[in-house]
């Protein structure tokens, strides 16, 4: 049996530079992609061999008109299509004493990228989630199928009102790298992208710093606490 100190807590993101910045400090091992296939098994092979809890880290686009580039969303709740995960009370309240200006709000679990302003405001107003990414149900279920702590934390990149640029989309891969020549392919065929994507990039660097911050603020095993640690409630 492998010791607590010896089992890493499981970071699940979307993009290969978010997985960078979750194992930049030790104690955490990512999975990241855009196949969700491939990030249940490689989940469920990382829970099997022995882990502290599950992190569902990253960026999301905003769904309330409040959440700005770079601002912080600690999840209460995962809302998905089938139902509710909720999250570990003490992780959560760990995450939010030490970064104080996240705000405590449900997220929504997309099968599917979110990206007109139209999509964001109705999901907003059918569900009261704060943000919206890929990968936290995909997390949340298989904490749940092996009684794993989980929990939260994503930065926004793109807020309510802006959509995301079609050849955005275009330049993701399934492994989470971005395809460079498939944005400009893209935006030869979309200009009237150019400057969707020059005001991404911006919000990019703001959500990126943010995270980063995030990373650095909360140590190794951020912030989840051993069993014998009682935090005090939240004022």
């Amino acid at each position: 049996m492998k010791m607590l100190a010896d089992r890493p807590v499981i970071v699940a993101t979307g993009m290969d530079f978010e997985a960078r910045l979750a194992e930049k400090h030790g104690g955490a091992r990512a999975v990241y992609g855009q196949s969700r296939p491939r990030l249940f098994h490689e989940l469920h092979t990382h829970a099997r061999a022995g882990a502290r809890g599950i992190l569902s880290f990253g960026t999301a686009g905003g769904l309330l008109p409040a959440l700005k580039p770079g601002d912080i969303v600690v999840a209460t709740t995962v809302l998905t299509a089938e139902g509710v995960f909720d999250t570990d009370a003490r992780w959560t309240q760990s995450l939010l004493r030490a970064l104080p200006h996240a705000y405590a709000m449900p997220v929504y679990g997309s099968e599917a990228p979110v990206v007109s302003a139209l999509e964001k405001e109705t999901l907003a107003s059918s569900t009261g989630a704060a943000a919206v990414d890929m990968e936290s149900q995909v997390a949340a279920a298989v904490a749940a199928d092996h009684a794993l702590p989980f929990a939260v934390l994503r930065v926004v990149i793109d807020p309510a009102e802006r959509a995301v640029p079609v050849s955005a989309i275009a330049g993701v891969r399934e492994d989470g790298t971005t395809d460079v020549g498939a944005v400009l392919r893209s935006l030869l065929r979309h200009p009237g992208d150019i400057p969707g994507i020059i005001r991404l990039a911006g919000d990019s660097q703001k959500a990126r710093q943010a995270l980063a911050d995030c990373r650095k603020t909360l140590g190794p095993l951020f912030g989840l606490l051993d069993p014998v640690e009682v935090p005090q409630p939240i004022e």
